[in-house]
């Protein structure tokens, strides 16, 4: 399969064409993440082999296709763009350095600005996909017995961020009466 063509200075290398349409892409990344499984977690005792390998809760964020991964040993975010990003990808994680090379969950980690605010995510390479980010959301699955359970812990935890984001939202009027007596107060003194 082709492996998409890096860019000229950052070295990033596209998801092929072939895998531009959504679907496609969603399937190559369960077939990549099946075959890591046979490879490198088959035999693991410390995986959740009762779990699938299934994609979820597609969107797309601005240029970004983003989507939750399953696997026995992980649910994370993955973020793969249209279009290559300005990224410079270090030596050791360009195509043709990792081809051949183990796999590794975690890449080196890069920010992104995403319509939803600044996310951090990790770079990780592909031969059949290309370049990606993934953002692990949780690396201990044995304690789930089925996907819904994983899913549903993760809503969870975002009803929770939220919840706390609300609550941080909300002025506190103590504050607020302490910035205005500062305020004036320094506006009174001469």
């Amino acid at each position: 399969m082709d492996t998409g063509t890096p860019v000229t200075g950052y070295h990033w290398c596209s998801v092929p064409a072939a895998l531009q349409d959504d679907e496609a892409l969603l399937t190559a990344v369960v077939e990549e993440h099946r075959l890591l499984y046979e490879r490198c977690f088959r035999d693991d005792l410390e995986v959740n082999h009762q779990l699938p390998i299934m994609t979820h809760a597609f969107r797309r964020l601005g240029r970004w296709r983003v989507f939750l991964l399953l696997t026995p040993w992980m649910l994370a975010r993955l973020f793969v763009p249209d279009e290559p990003p300005d990224i410079e990808v270090p030596d050791d994680w360009r195509a043709q350095t990792r081809k051949g090379l183990p796999y590794a969950v975690i890449g080196p980690t890069f920010e992104l600005d995403l319509l939803t605010g600044k996310q951090k995510a990790h770079l990780n390479y592909s031969t059949s996909i290309g370049h990606y980010l993934l953002h692990p959301l949780i690396l201990s699955m044995d304690r789930f017995q089925t996907p819904d359970e994983v899913f549903r812990a993760w809503n969870e935890v975002i009803a929770a961020r939220n919840e706390n984001l609300k609550k941080m939202q909300k002025q506190n009027p103590q504050h607020e009466e302490i910035s205005r007596r500062e305020f004036f107060s320094g506006m009174l003194r001469r």
